[in-house]
Order: C-alpha cells, then structure tokens, then sequence
C-alpha cells in the first residue's frame, strides 16, 4: 500500500511540475536585443514571429532582428536572424537552446553558423541546397537552419517586400533510415518470430556500428523527455530519428518484452564487448535491490529537472554523446571511464544500475501486462457458479 502511494505522488508531482512550467513559461525577446546590437534601438514590428525594427544611433542604418524556432535532437533551438535593409543576413545567434549539448557543441565548433552570413533573406537555407551539414549532428544543423528560415522569410516578406521560393518538405528516406527499418525488422524476426536469442549479441554490434558512431540517434532521457513536452522533430526530414526513438519504444510496449535494451542499445552493446575482456563461467550482475532501484530514482529526478526547466539537456546524465560523438567535459569522460571500467567485471553496469531509459521502458512494460491482465479478466466469461439464476 506504501508503495503504491509513493507512487502516486511522484507521478502527481511529475504531472503538477510540468503544468507549472508550461504556465509560466515567458518568451521575452527583448533581453537579447541589446546582447546582440548595442547602441541600437529597437521598435517591434511584428509578433509572429518575433520582428524587431534596429535603428542604429546615426539615424541611418537599420536591420530586422527576426526571431524563429525549430525542434532539434533533444528539443527547441531559437534563433535570432539579423539581416539589414538590403535584405543580407549579418548575423545568426543561437538565443536560446533545449539541445542535447554534445549536438550543439559539434555544430558551434565547426562553425556552421558562419555559412549563412551574406546570404539573401530568401535565399533556399536548406541543407543540401546552399547549407552544408555537420557530420554526427544532421538534426541539430537542420533545425537551425530551419528556425533561421522561418525567421528571414518572414522578415523578406513582410518588412522587405521580397518573395520567396515556395518550399515544400521533401520526404528523407536514404541508406540510414533503410538501414535503422532493417535492422527492427531483423531483431522483431529473430527475437519475436523465429526465437534466436543466440544472434542478439550480432544486433547489438550491429547497433553499435550504425546507430551508434554513424547515426549517432538512441533512446535516451532527452528524447523521452522532449515527446511529453512536445520536442518532435519535423517528420519528413527526420524519418531516423522516429524510426529509431518512436519505433523502438513501440516495439517494447506492443510485445512486452524489451527488445530495445537487450538487442538493439548501442551502448548495451558496447558493454556487451567490454564484459568479454573477463572471462568468467557466469556473468555477475547487480542483486542489491537499492543499487537496481536506483535507476527508478534518476529517472525520476531527472524529468523532475528536465520537466521544471523545460530544458532535456538540464537532467540528461547519459554518456551517449559523449561515447558516440567523441565530444564532452572532463566529467563526461571521466563518468564514461567509470562505467566502462565497471561493466568489465559487472555485466551491464550501466543497464542495471544507472540508465533511466531502461527503467522509463521497464515501468512501461509494467502498465502493459497490468493493463493486458485486466483487458483479460474483463474478457473471461463468467463461470457456472457465477452465471445469474433469471427468476
């Protein structure tokens, strides 16, 4: 009974904490402005999206800071576009951002941001088009370019009277998402169907290579987090990234079993690699029932923040990016190092003791089989002793 209320609570307080940040969540565009052109001032000339009118402090020179917002990998990037009175973009800034930092950072550092400076306002800005990507972070880059589009269309339009091009999204289905739909297919075949458990250690180096240090896309708390805030990505052009999050917690819960971890987690796989370096006739895992706890408790925690701030990066502790991308802090690394060390001697370390997707996925599987038991127990018929005497 203890549990179950405990229970209770921490569902309520997740619920009562995300409501009250989507109330009092403000959008105030006017602290920026003069971060990013002082001695400027500003008069708004629209507001949606956000258009700000600059003056400069001769009297001659003005520009439109144009503000616009897209979905990346771990949630909303804003931008703000600065483009003067000839219709040439001057500036694009990163405002403010709910991106997994290891994504951004790849992206800031091969300065992509400079490629859209003197650009026309109606110029395509498209990836493939006029933007070049960053490699390891397709998601980030493209919604960049997208929040910086939205925002000069809009400026080109209706403070400069310039057309642009009609854009229609294109449907994006190459190698990587050809690959990602195989390889849930394959592991749907050989662990649903056809019952080979002995070629799931052949899946998971298998995600190790694509989903992992190619595509660099899994489950992890930011992309849990941001489907209850509403952090979707563009569909058409982010087929992976729905293939891979959507798709793999739709296989968990329509088979009730957990597929994703076992067979398909890159980073289950690479402690699948690490806990061959000792061989031993029985592989140990964590009994300690608080240790084994602990992943409910992170989770927890970590929507706590993530839901408090709005922001997937704030409780997002998972090692992925920095694994995958090659990219993070001193402590990123050093957590790493940890994990690996330790899933030498204790088999899936990680798994068992620290990763909050496996405990979202196994509370998942939990409301399946109570709600599958109690579809059941409606659908039995009645039986003899039960069935009404009519009078």
């Amino acid at each position: 009974m203890l549990k179950r209320v405990m229970v209770v609570v921490a569902v309520v307080m997740l619920m009562g904490v995300l409501v009250y940040a989507n109330l009092t969540a403000e959008k105030n565009e006017l602290i920026y402005l003069k971060q990013i052109l002082p001695q400027t001032d500003f008069a708004k000339t629209s507001d949606s999206p956000p258009i700000f009118k600059a003056v400069q402090s001769d009297g001659n020179n003005y520009f439109f800071v144009v503000f616009g917002e897209a979905n990346g990998y771990g949630g909303p990037i804003k931008m703000a576009t600065v483009i003067n009175q000839l219709g040439e973009i001057q500036q694009v800034v990163v405002v403010e951002n709910r991106e997994t930092p290891s994504f951004l950072n790849k992206v800031l550092k091969a300065n992509y941001l400079d490629q859209f400076k003197g650009r026309e306002a109606n110029a395509p800005l498209e990836l493939g088009a006029d933007i070049d990507s960053v490699t390891g972070a397709t998601v980030s880059t493209r919604a960049i370019a997208d929040a910086v589009r939205q925002g000069s269309y809009e400026a080109a339009v209706r403070q400069l009277g310039l057309n642009v091009p009609q854009r229609t999204e294109s449907w994006q289905f190459g190698l990587a998402e050809a690959l990602a739909v195989l390889l849930y297919l394959a592991v749907l075949m050989l662990g649903l169907v056809w019952k080979k458990p002995q070629t799931r250690l052949l899946t998971s180096l298998v995600s190790v290579v694509v989903l992992g240090f190619w595509l660099k896309i899994q489950i992890s708390l930011s992309s849990v987090s941001g489907l209850f805030l509403g952090y979707w990505p563009a569909v058409r052009p982010n087929i992976v990234w729905y293939v891979i999050v959507i798709g793999g917690l739709g296989m968990v819960v329509f088979s009730g079993r957990n597929l994703y971890c076992y067979w398909l987690c890159p980073f289950g796989g690479v402690q699948e690699l690490t806990s061959m370096l000792k061989s031993e006739p029985q592989r140990r895992r964590v009994a300690n029932p608080i240790l084994k706890l602990l992943p409910k408790v992170l989770l927890w925690f970590g929507l706590l923040l993530i839901f408090f701030f709005r922001n997937p990066a704030v409780g997002s502790y998972e090692p992925f990016g920095t694994l995958f991308g090659l990219s993070g802090t001193i402590l990123n690394w050093l957590l790493l190092l940890v994990i690996i060390v330790a899933s030498i001697f204790i088999y899936r370390f990680w798994c068992d003791c620290l990763c909050p997707v496996g405990a979202f996925l196994e509370i998942c599987l939990n409301i399946r089989r109570r709600l599958g038991k109690a579809f059941r127990h409606l659908a039995k018929p009645a039986s003899p002793d039960q069935t009404p005497v009519k009078q």
